[in-house]
């Protein structure tokens, strides 16, 4: 090997490193976000609804951390209760695209002609519309609270799986190994769940995980706007809320809550890289 070639290799292990670094920094973050969750309770410095108005926006200090919103409440222990709505809305969201999603995308993948036809029209269709405003319509009609705003949102995402999910299908109905069990007769239902449908789910895991990171983004963003978790229960949207409408007299109280999303969203996003790559290598 020469120098051009040593050098090439030795970046490429350098960046392989720098990725498994990166992807077990995300894993550790992720799981602590989920141990704080479970152990709000005993974590938490304070309770995340009790008020003491004298000591309203007080700076970060010793008592506390991350200081205090405009009704005194601790914004250390908003934020660690804050994380079981976020969990929770993104687990409704994810699992509702997934349960309609995925049937979706593997009938009209595998039946093709008309049927495949039909439902992808309803794909298009719904996809034109702007998705943040069907979720504001969808949770208008089933009532302003976490599980009906993220199980809106899981109904927009559907499609957006149903389409991945497809093109996987496509590309292996037609292969030997399933064309072998036509030859012993099992029926086109058992072919696709038990031979198309585990050989086709890569690429709609790597979706998934999209998925997650962006339905975490549009769960803040709705409790930004007050949809969703309902004061005076702990949310990160909502203490992004409450931070911002006091950001010219104390800038620095939103920088907490939005760096915790952004932290948790990049993460959730890297290890959706590492999936892909897996993905990509395993295909």
């Amino acid at each position: 090997m020469g120098p051009v070639g040593e050098a090439v290799s030795d970046f490429s292990h350098r960046g392989g490193l720098r990725s498994r670094i990166g992807f077990g920094v995300a894993v550790v973050i992720l799981a602590l976000i989920v141990v704080l969750s479970l152990l709000a309770s005993v974590v938490a410095p304070f309770d995340p609804i009790a008020q003491n108005l004298g000591n309203a926006m007080a700076a970060p200090g010793s008592k506390h951390w991350l200081g205090t919103d405009s009704l005194g409440r601790d914004v250390l222990s908003r934020l660690i209760w804050g994380i079981r709505p976020a969990l929770g809305g993104m687990l409704i969201s994810i699992a509702t695209a997934i349960v309609l999603g995925v049937p979706w995308g593997l009938v009209a993948g595998y039946a093709s002609g008309m049927v495949d036809m039909v439902l992808m029209r309803v794909v298009d269709a719904l996809l034109v519309f702007p998705g943040l405003v069907l979720v504001l319509v969808l949770t208008a009609v089933l009532g302003a609270n976490l599980e009906n705003s993220m199980l809106a949102l899981g109904i927009i995402y559907a499609p957006v799986l149903a389409r991945v999910v497809r093109s996987g299908v496509i590309t292996v109905r037609n292969r030997e190994f399933v064309t072998v069990t036509r030859l012993y007769g099992l029926s086109p239902w058992y072919r696709m769940w038990r031979h198309v449908m585990p050989n086709a789910l890569g690429p709609a895991v790597v979706q998934t995980t999209l998925l997650a990171g962006t339905s975490l983004l549009a769960q803040v963003g709705l409790g930004f706007l007050g949809i969703g978790v309902q004061p005076p229960l702990a949310s990160w949207g909502g203490s992004l809320a409450e931070a911002f409408q006091y950001i010219v007299v104390r800038p620095s109280a939103t920088f907490a809550p939005g760096l915790l999303v952004a932290i948790v969203v990049v993460c959730i996003y890297r290890v959706g890289d590492e999936i892909r790559d897996r993905v990509m290598r395993d295909s």
